[in-house]
């Protein structure tokens, strides 16, 4: 059945209008006539999860305006918006909705400085300012224990600063949580519970293990020819044939990040060099692998790892260089690169990560910077196409919803292209330059959209 749905933008006022026997909602004339509604009909105005049923009364105004009394703008638990925001009008139920209402959720504590949310900030302020030129209501939230499933403590940037208050129940959410025990701890669980029995998809859901990563990619063939050799930290045997097999191999925590806790180990005459990504300075002789395993076990203790062949890395100026493509689904579903960075190590440093000290660049110039132009370009696009792939598929043959992936790629010195790391939780931290919104903002504010748009389809 063919569905009439009016979109539009409208300034929302909160007034005292007076003991009314039923409640109202007063609607610019314009609109009425558009959206064909008939003054004194019912409606159904919804924010979140609420809905009220109100009577339309119609008024002249200079700008789409619909004003709504106090007790309606508490019970839908609706904040003082200054710029027009989206509605949506869909004649055959009667159902007028607000929004969407966008949220982020994150785990840094709410500060007093400046920066409130820490390295976050720029990239919130910049949602909140993109969202709020769109007409699209965006806030923050952190997790709460409390069960209440019809409102949510939230911050909303009011002026120049985040004010908490009660909100409506986020029609989207983007997971930005940063602690990989938050999310597995049963408040957590909880949320996501209350959530899916909501029907409010939340994208990005869990952090990605290196581990699990591998094990999804290397079942597609087309896949195996850029995927390092790799195998769980579990029995010594593996590990001693994996060491004499490779030159040299890396040591990394499967649920790591940042280039940290990673262990280089290079085979040599004497026997094995182990070098740590916390002090290239010191390094460890092990004669034989057994002593080499017991000491790495050692260190491990019950921690997930991974050992992985080194690949003989691209260098410019003895610094090794990788490659951090970010993806984002835009509105049809579909993996897009909004950005490709060069990350540059430090001199003799084993890893290129940003926390680690990494210069990051353009990747396009700095390729153009090392061959020649033809050289450079097709590098680049066989660099994208490997991102491209490995998110495709990973996001096809894994649960959850994606929306956002930093996809790290490296050259070796025979220029073949090889898949490092795929994160769900990127840096937020280089974006390279733009005018006035990042281009990951715009994505990421599109897919929200979109989903919000793919699950009204779905309803009933």
């Amino acid at each position: 059945m063919h569905m009439n749905v009016y979109n539009a933008k409208a300034l929302i006022k909160i007034e005292e209008t007076g003991m009314e026997e039923t409640p109202s909602i007063q609607i610019e004339q314009s609109m009425i006539s558009k959206w064909k509604m008939r003054a004194g009909e019912e409606i159904i105005l919804n924010a979140g999860v609420k809905r009220i049923p109100l009577l339309v009364r119609p008024f002249s105004a200079e700008q789409p305006l619909i004003i709504l009394s106090v007790h309606t703008g508490e019970y839908l638990s609706l904040p003082a918006l200054s710029y027009p925001v989206q509605i949506t009008y869909c004649k055959e139920n009667k159902e007028l909705a607000i929004g969407p209402f966008l949220s982020v959720l994150t785990d840094t504590p709410f500060g007093k400085t400046e920066e409130p949310f820490g390295s976050m900030e720029p990239f919130l302020q910049e949602m909140q300012a993109f969202c709020q030129e769109k007409g699209l209501p965006f806030y923050v939230h952190q997790l709460q224990s409390e069960t209440e499933t019809t409102a949510i403590n939230g911050y909303l940037p009011i002026g120049e600063k985040w004010e908490q208050t009660v909100l409506p129940v986020p029609d989207v959410v983007y997971n930005r949580i940063h602690s990989r025990t938050k999310e597995k701890s049963a408040v957590f669980q909880r949320y996501l519970d209350r959530l899916n029995a909501m029907e409010i998809p939340m994208f990005n859901d869990a952090f990605l293990s290196k581990l699990e990563v591998h094990e999804i990619l290397i079942e597609n063939e087309q896949m195996l020819p850029y995927l390092p050799k790799t195998i769980p930290f579990q029995k010594e045997e593996d590990f001693a044939n994996f060491l004499v097999s490779h030159e040299a191999v890396y040591v990394k925590p499967s649920n790591g990040s940042q280039g940290r806790n990673i262990c280089k180990i290079t085979k040599t005459a004497e026997g094995w060099v182990l070098e740590h990504s916390s002090n290239n300075k010191d390094t460890y002789l092990f004669s034989n692998a057994l002593e080499l395993f017991n000491a790495l076990k050692k260190y491990i203790k019950k921690q997930s790892y991974i050992v992985q062949n080194a690949i003989d890395l691209l260098e410019t100026e003895n610094k090794k260089v990788d490659f951090r493509i970010l993806l984002n689904k835009n509105q049809k579903q579909a993996w897009r690169i909004t950005s490709v960075v060069a990350r540059i190590g430090d001199a003799g440093h084993i890893v290129s990560n940003l926390s680690r000290g990494a210069e990051m660049i353009n990747g396009l110039g700095f390729l153009h910077s090392a061959f020649d132009h033809i050289e450079a370009k097709r590098l680049f696009q066989q660099i994208c196409m490997l991102a491209l792939q490995s998110a495709n598929c990973l996001s096809e043959h894994r649960n959850g919803i994606f929306g956002e992936l930093g996809v790290d790629v490296a050259l070796d010195i025979e220029k073949q292209p090889w898949l490092i790391e795929i994160n769900s939780k990127p840096s937020k931290a280089y974006q390279g330059s733009y005018d006035k919104f990042r281009p990951s903002v715009k994505a990421i504010v599109g897919y929200m959209h979109a989903l919000y748009q793919n699950k009204m389809i779905k309803r009933p």
